[in-house]
């Protein structure tokens, strides 16, 4: 068995979908990112930026 990623317009997404039913092929869909996922990726940043000098550290009094 195979698996691969195919990234087709939203609107040929249902055309792909119907065709890899017909070969009874597995969609899994992509978990869709949610706030906490957007925080985590935005303190990440803030983390990188810190360590490059490019913003202040926090301190004690900012959290």
């Amino acid at each position: 068995m195979t698996t691969f990623t195919v990234q087709v317009k939203d609107s040929d997404a249902e055309v792909v979908l119907t065709i890899l039913k017909k070969f009874k092929a597995k969609v899994i869909p992509l978990p869709k990112e949610n706030d906490l996922t957007l925080e985590i990726v935005e303190a990440i940043k803030e983390v990188k930026l810190m360590r490059e000098g490019k913003i202040p550290s926090l301190t004690l009094e900012d959290i």
